[in-house]
């Protein structure tokens, strides 16, 4: 049997927006989807692979299937200037929101024209004059964008809202809270219940200024006030490490927000990777267990896919391989050679003095952790035994025989090696899974006959 042709395409770049013309399909709502949904603004937070451009996506998908109808709106701020006023911080978040929301108003008129059609005639003139005034950038590029998927009349309305002048129903500089008003009134009139403000890019302001980013969510909750009108919800999902330097915010955030924690089960991260498989393969009779023959290659998914769906279904991708080239349930030897093409990686956040392999937390302490810690910080090259036992293993090794009088009164260095090459071991027994006599070891390489180990397969 050969590999499905559409493994590749369900087990590939695991990145949601690649997936997102079927992502639905294999998805599994978390728990607390149903109070996500609710028109109240959310804040989810959760760690890297835990599925949160996937949740965005399924929220927006969600929202579209609504009746009333909900606008959904995509807003990536930009970081203002430091030397902006609070003032005009404000007054910059408040047309980058509505030049967001400008486009998302047009994208959905061009999909469905008759929202517009049989609309008053007075909340066509404020939303022509809206997208007028707050669209930003050039309006033959946003044509050519909201050209994809549109109807033909569709279009056509879009294009008079780009180009044709609007009435003046507004002054450009009326007061921001009159224009809302006005705006909110206008979306209720075209029948539509509610806006979903998804705020994307957030962990990417993050990684590139920190402590800007903190500036900016303080300003960005003052401008809130402005939204204070139900028919405004705010749908936030950020990495865990950006919520742990919003603590200064954390106050406004529990006012202003309901807050959950995107996290899963093992049994839900079993159906999860199920639905994945079904689709995949177009057949629902696949369990995990029937994979193998080896109860114990569960285990291991779980020790080392954590609880995260993208470690799931990154590790179970060359077990599905092999298994479809066999066409039927592995044995304990072929999973694990099949895994061991493309072994779980060795990560160590120093700070925090933690290990990972592959998604899941490893537990190790002592002077295992030491030994490795060294190995990893110099992980470019072999580390000789004896810098092993000089940098790490000496401190630890304080016994009386750690030396010994010679007759001719020097001082040596007794055998230190068997303590050393206990300790390795008992680090590879915490690190190495493969349970196989005479299996190789993954990440703690002895060089035999060189006194040296290295680090293979790490991040």
């Amino acid at each position: 049997m050969t590999t499905s042709p559409d493994l590749s395409r369900y087990f590939g770049t695991f990145r949601a927006e690649t997936e997102a013309s079927w992502l639905a399909q294999a998805y599994l709502p978390p728990r607390l989807f149903g109070q996500m949904i609710e028109q109240r603004s959310i804040l989810v937070t959760g760690d890297e692979g835990s599925g949160k451009t996937a949740l965005e996506l399924y929220l927006k998908r969600h929202a579209a299937q609504q009746l009333p109808r909900l606008l959904t709106v995509s807003w990536r701020p930009a970081l203002p200037e430091d030397t902006l006023s609070s003032g005009q911080i404000a007054e910059l978040f408040i047309s980058q929101a509505m030049d967001s929301l400008s486009f998302a108003f047009l994208a959905l008129i061009a999909r469905e024209s008759a929202l517009y059609l049989k609309a008053p005639a007075w909340t066509r003139d404020f939303m022509h004059w809206f997208v007028q005034a707050f669209l930003r950038g050039d309006r033959q590029y946003h044509l050519s964008r909201l050209a994809d998927g549109s109807s033909p009349e569709g279009l056509e309305i879009v294009t008079r809202l780009l180009n044709d002048p609007p009435r003046e129903v507004l002054s450009r500089d009326s007061l921001p809270s009159s224009i809302l008003s006005h705006l909110v009134s206008a979306v209720r009139a075209f029948g539509l219940e509610g806006i979903w403000i998804f705020i994307d890019g957030l962990d990417t302001l993050f990684r590139v200024s920190p402590e800007r980013l903190e500036k900016f969510v303080a300003s960005f909750f003052s401008t809130l006030d402005l939204f204070e009108e139900g028919l405004f919800t705010f749908k936030v999902i950020i990495s865990n490490e950006l919520e742990a330097r919003l603590l200064k915010t954390r106050g406004v955030l529990t006012r202003r927000f309901s807050t959950y924690q995107l996290r899963w089960s093992e049994e839900d991260l079993i159906r999860l990777t199920e639905k994945r498989i079904a689709l995949s393969m177009q057949r629902d009779d696949l369990s995990l267990p029937r994979l193998c023959k080896d109860a114990e290659w569960l285990n291991w998914l779980k020790k080392f896919g954590g609880l995260s769906p993208r470690g799931w279904l990154e590790l179970i991708r060359p077990i599905l391989d092999a298994y479809l080239t066999k066409g039927k349930p592995l044995t304990q030897s072929e999973w694990s050679d099949a895994y061991r093409q493309f072994p779980p990686r060795l990560r160590l956040d120093l700070e925090a003095e933690r290990v990972f392999i592959g998604w899941g937390e490893t537990s190790v302490t002592g002077i295992g952790y030491k030994l490795l810690r060294y190995l990893y910080e110099n992980r470019s090259r072999p580390c000789k035994k004896s810098e092993l036992y000089e940098h790490v293993y000496k401190e630890y090794y304080k016994t009386e025989a750690a030396t010994k009088k010679k007759d001719d009164n020097r001082s040596t260095r007794i055998d230190w090696e068997g303590p050393l090459d206990t300790a390795l071991y008992r680090l590879r027994q915490t690190v190495e899974w493969d349970p196989r006599e005479g299996a190789d070891p993954l990440y703690i390489i002895s060089e035999r006959g060189k006194g040296q180990i290295r680090l293979e397969n790490y991040e």
